[in-house]
C-alpha cells in the first residue's frame, strides 16, 4: 500500500493486489502436490526463491507503471505458500525421522515452532513496515511529490533490496 500510495500515488489500485494475490495463493496451494511429484522440495523452494527475486527486480524497475506493477507482485506472492507448504513439509519429515531415531514422536512441540515462528515475523514485518515508514517520509499528509529521493531510496532498501538479501541467505542455508 505504501508502494502505491507515496510512490506511485494510485492507492485506488491497491485492491487489485487482493485479488491477484488471493487468486494465485489458491493455484500456487492447489499446485503444491502436483510440483512436488515433479520435483522435488528443495526445487522448488530454491525455485520459488529465484522467483521471488526476480518479482522484486521487476517491481524495483516497474516505477509507477501499475502493468509492471502487479506482474512483479505476482512473481513475488505466487511462489511465497509453495516455500511455505515447503518448509511445512521439512518440520514434518523432521518430526518423522526423530520418531524414527529416538522411537518418541515428539511433533506437538516441533510443529508449534512454525505458528510462533510465523507470529514473531509478522510482528518484525510490521515493525519494520513502520520504522521505514518513518523513515521514507510516508507518514501524515505526505503525498507522492513530498517524498525525496533519499527517502524514496530508504523505501526500497527496507522494502526490496534488504529482503532480497534475506532471500539469498535463506537459499544458501536451505
Amino acid at each position: 500500500i505504501y508502494y502505491f500510495k507515496y510512490v506511485m500515488g494510485k492507492s485506488g489500485s491497491f485492491y487489485i493486489v487482493g485479488i491477484i494475490t488471493a487468486i494465485l495463493g489458491i493455484i500456487s496451494v492447489s499446485l503444491f502436490p502436483a510440483l512436488e511429484k515433479l520435483i522435488h522440495r528443495k526445487a522448488i523452494y530454491v525455485g520459488g526463491i529465484v522467483m521471488m527475486l526476480i518479482g522484486y527486480t521487476i517491481f524495483i524497475f516497474s516505477g509507477t507503471n501499475v502493468v509492471a506493477v502487479l506482474i512483479g507482485i505476482s512473481l513475488l506472492y505466487f511462489p511465497y505458500p509453495l516455500i511455505f507448504l515447503a518448509a511445512l513439509m521439512i518440520i514434518a519429515d523432521s518430526v518423522e525421522y526423530g520418531q524414527l531415531k529416538s522411537g518418541n514422536r515428539n511433533e506437538s512441540v516441533t510443529l508449534v515452532v512454525r505458528p510462533l515462528l510465523d507470529k514473531l515475523g509478522g510482528a518484525f514485518a510490521n515493525g519494520i513496515v513502520g520504522i521505514t515508514a518513518i523513515f521514507s517520509g510516508m507518514t501524515g499528509n505526505a503525498k507522492p511529490s513530498s517524498i525525496s529521493a533519499h527517502e524514496l531510496f530508504n523505501f526500497k532498501f527496507y522494502m526490496f533490496y534488504g529482503p532480497m538479501v534475506l532471500l539469498i541467505i535463506a537459499a544458501l542455508v536451505y
